[in-house]
């Protein structure tokens, strides 16, 4: 994996991690890292508060971020979260060739 994508997932991980201590209120924080073929997933799951999310684009600049960072990284992210069953957070690139 190329030292620039190892940071972006990094800085994902960073801000991932920000937002749960910031507002999840979680007792619990799983991560996983994978290969799954020629992707590499990272998942990060809490058991906090969850929240309700916005229809259309996502307005946390935090948020936006991690999605820029993903597409420049040519992978996809996908965010769950419901109240009071916490949030998971998952991101999977294409490892360098």
């Amino acid at each position: 994996m190329s030292d620039a994508k190892a940071i972006g997932l990094f800085r994902i991980l960073q801000e991932a991690l920000t937002n749960v201590m910031r507002h999840a209120q979680a007792h619990t924080v799983e991560l996983t890292l994978v290969v799954e073929g020629t992707d590499l997933r990272l998942t990060i799951s809490d058991d906090g508060v969850g929240f309700v999310q916005a229809q259309g684009r996502a307005v946390s600049f935090g948020l936006v971020g991690m999605r820029e960072r993903v597409l420049i990284m040519g992978g996809q992210l996908s965010l769950d979260s419901e109240l009071g069953e916490g949030t998971t957070l998952s991101v999977t690139v294409p490892l360098d060739a």
